[in-house]
């Protein structure tokens, strides 16, 4: 295990700001104001701001108070944070984020979760954290690289996760998986419930009729991402890794369509934008749709105790009754406000909720 910092030198933000301002963007037709793609009013003002006012330094500062380390497991190099709590014998609580985000996620919730040891990796293959040589991984990969990391490097015997998008999956398999040492796992999302979808109409009552009729209409118009970063994910990487503006407009729609938009400044996508550039991860990150894709082995049953934050700007948010069914839930909070981006959003409402189910499982 090694210490880490994060640093990028000024001559690389120069040379951002360069590529930046010799984009070439596309003509304007019907469909700047996002009903077919990322407005190109807001991506113009985006990329203003990133090319002339955003200061990354501010955020590197904010990030390197907080101790981070590197490890090497299961032939991945992984980058994380590992914040000890104030509270003697709190339980510790692994964070897992999604795409198209990171670590950044949870980083505003850091000073307000200060009494529990947090552990908040990167992803493999997002931020500083690699790919196995094999070019991919899947959830449940990913699960056993962190369940080595909570038990084998940092020694705790027991812990609680939480996570949402990809994390919300890898914390799943957590759960399922090493339940002698989880002790509760607490979801902001469930994920698409494959299993509504694939049902008959005759088996499902009114909410799951309207569930699955939203996901397929999703599907249509929305979910086409799914499939190129399952299945060519290298075909997008060339752009995603030599356009700053093609990687922004790829990230950003998802981060406005998703979200609570209104919550979430233009830094907000700023900080995590020169994230995915810096570390040329943007190509990298999408592998896991392609490890999920062709190589994910069943779930298993998960049996420890659950607690879903139901944010109500969610992607297909699944009806409560299938999830209380479903998962062993002993707290479902509908959350006020926010969306699939969850404590990057809502940062008080996401601790406190986390927090609250902590307390509960002790």
């Amino acid at each position: 295990m090694k210490e880490f910092s994060i640093h990028f030198s000024e001559e690389q933000m120069e040379a951002l700001r360069h590529r930046i301002g010799a984009a070439r963007l596309p003509k304007i037709l019907n469909g700047e104001d996002w009903r077919l793609g990322t407005g190109s009013s807001y991506l113009s003002a985006l990329l203003d701001s990133w090319q002339n006012g955003y200061d990354w330094s501010h955020k590197e500062k904010e990030l390197n108070r907080y101790p981070q380390y590197t490890c090497e497991l299961n032939g991945t190099t992984i980058h994380f944070f590992h914040i000890p709590g104030s509270r003697k014998g709190a339980v510790p609580l692994l964070l897992t984020h999604g795409w198209p985000d990171s670590f950044l996620r949870y980083a505003k919730a850091f000073p307000l979760l200060a009494e529990f040891d947090l552990v908040v990796p990167s992803l493999p293959g997002f931020a500083f954290s690699t790919l196995p040589e094999k070019g991919y991984v899947n959830n449940a990969e990913i699960a056993e690289i962190w369940h080595k990391l909570m038990t084998e490097v940092l020694g705790y015997k027991e812990y609680a996760a939480s996570g949402g998008d990809m994390g919300r999956g890898v914390t799943c398999y957590l759960a399922s998986r090493y339940p002698n040492e989880v002790k509760g796992i607490h979801l902001t999302d469930v994920g698409m419930a494959a299993e509504l979808v694939g049902a008959p109409d005759s088996k499902l009552n009114s909410a799951e009729l309207d569930y699955k009729r939203k996901v397929n209409e999703w599907l249509r118009t929305e979910g086409v991402y799914i499939s190129m970063n399952g299945t060519k994910p290298q075909t997008l990487a060339y752009s995603l890794s030599d356009s700053p503006a093609g990687m922004a407009a790829w990230i950003t729609e998802k981060y406005r369509a998703w979200s609570d938009w209104p919550l979430l400044t233009m830094d907000d996508i700023l900080d995590c934008l020169t994230l995915y550039w810096m570390t040329n991860t943007a190509g990298t990150a999408i592998r896991v749709y392609h490890g999920n894709n062709f190589t994910l082995p069943p779930l298993g049953k998960i049996q420890v105790p659950t607690a879903i934050a139901a944010f109500p700007k969610d992607i297909l948010p699944v009806p409560r009754e299938w999830i209380e069914k479903n998962y062993p839930v002993v707290m479902y909070t509908e959350m006020p406000r926010g969306g699939h981006f969850t404590a990057l959003e809502q940062p008080e409402a996401f601790a406190e909720n986390v927090s609250e189910f902590l307390k509960i499982i002790v």
